[in-house]
């Protein structure tokens, strides 16, 4: 769907520009006409997995989990449902970077997430985890709700300094539709030992994914990636790291302890729940007298991507006032349009979540064949 394009409707929503294409579903941008100054970013599942019915109630499930979870720091669900065949998840949209585009363009720069700040976003992605992991129903039972995807590429900086996670798509609740296509998901370099030798899994898997982000955005360094699944695989299974301060001495012991405990390889060894990092992290903030505020982070965001976001932003407006046009007078089913692949100067580096993701090979070999060397994988680790 580019620029000029009729929009497509699906639900309630105008959808005009596509975001992302994965594995499972299709991202566009959208709005409602009744609303049309509020972006939403509408997930719809791929037709050929909507043809399955265990994919259908995940998605499903996904949308439901995603209506009960209302925290600052996760991304709003506004509405799900089946349009015309089509199934879909509509949520606010965030106009910024996922934070792997952010650690991609220190890196680039040479440069280092200041310490504040990479402290500050921790505490906020450990409020949101807090916030889900404590969540009852209607009766007060525990939802169980386990995130289980906690990485650099589902979580989203705003470019006005606010941070959300926003993905619980394979997020492990009471509510599941319990799924047959395999234990071991998300990915590997951020999992749990546990999670990657296919055990179950509680929220301190949740606790590990958040240490090995925070190691990160202070280091720069992606702790537990290897040349290969196998090879990442084996060194989340032992869980063997340097402390942060070995990478930068500046570091101080206390904060040394901190990441150290959430990425304890036992679960028994870490915070035993994501409130209690929270906990550490806030008590390590005041101490120190670091405060951070968002417009700390969205100054921070600005001397990244300065012309970038200026930019996006108007690229957006643009081919939102040419959807509202349009959308007055006809529009087509979202199920029969294809969005093409954007031309390569589209594409500026690094990728910013607003543009297409190169095309992937067919989803059922893909997914399948990776489904059964991770459990081949799995079976090994479980046997050693």
């Amino acid at each position: 769907m580019s620029q000029g394009e009729a929009p497509v409707r699906v639900g309630r929503f105008l959808l005009f520009k596509s975001l992302k294409k994965g594995g499972m579903a299709r991202v566009f941008l959208g709005f409602d006409p009744a609303a049309p100054a509020q972006l939403v970013a509408v997930k719809t599942l791929l037709p050929k997995l909507a043809q399955d019915r265990l994919y259908r109630e995940m998605f499903a499930t996904e949308g439901k989990v995603g209506t009960r979870l209302v925290h600052p720091h996760i991304v709003r669900t506004v509405d799900h449902g089946v349009s015309d065949g089509t199934a879909y998840i509509a949520m606010e949209f965030i106009c910024g970077f996922d934070l792997a585009t952010v650690l991609r363009r220190l890196r680039k720069q040479g440069r280092a997430m200041p310490l504040p700040l990479a402290v500050g976003l921790a505490r906020d992605v450990c409020d949101a985890l807090a916030y889900a992991h404590e969540l009852t129903d209607e009766h007060g039972q525990p939802l169980e709700i386990v995130n289980r995807d906690v990485s650099p590429g589902n979580i989203m900086v705003s470019f006005e300094g606010h941070l959300k996670l926003i993905d619980f798509g394979i997020a492990q609740t009471t509510m599941d539709v319990r799924s047959q296509i395999g234990s071991i998901k998300g990915k590997i370099s951020y999992m749990s030992p546990e999670q990657v030798r296919g055990l179950p899994v509680d929220h301190r898997s949740d606790v590990f994914a958040v240490g090995t982000v925070l190691y990160e955005m202070l280091t720069g360094v992606h702790v537990f990636h290897a040349e290969g699944d196998f090879a990442t695989m084996e060194k989340v299974r032992r869980a063997e790291a340097p402390p942060p301060s070995a990478h930068d001495p500046a570091i101080d012991d206390e904060l040394d302890a901190i990441v150290m405990r959430a990425m304890s390889r036992e679960q028994a060894d870490r915070h035993p729940w994501a409130r209690e990092l929270h906990r550490d992290l806030g008590a390590y903030m005041t101490r120190r007298d670091l405060q951070v505020t968002a417009p700390d982070v969205a100054r921070f965001m600005a001397s990244l991507f300065g012309p970038e976001i200026a930019q996006l932003t108007e690229d957006i407006e643009r081919a939102r006032v040419e959807a509202m046009h349009f959308g007055q007078t006809d529009t087509t089913p979202v199920a029969h349009v294809e969005p093409p692949a954007p031309a390569d100067d589209e594409r500026p580096p690094p990728p910013p979540p607003l543009r297409e993701a190169p095309k992937r090979r067919p989803f059922p070999w893909a997914v399948v064949g990776a489904a059964v060397a991770i459990a081949a994988i799995a079976a090994l680790l479980l046997a050693r």
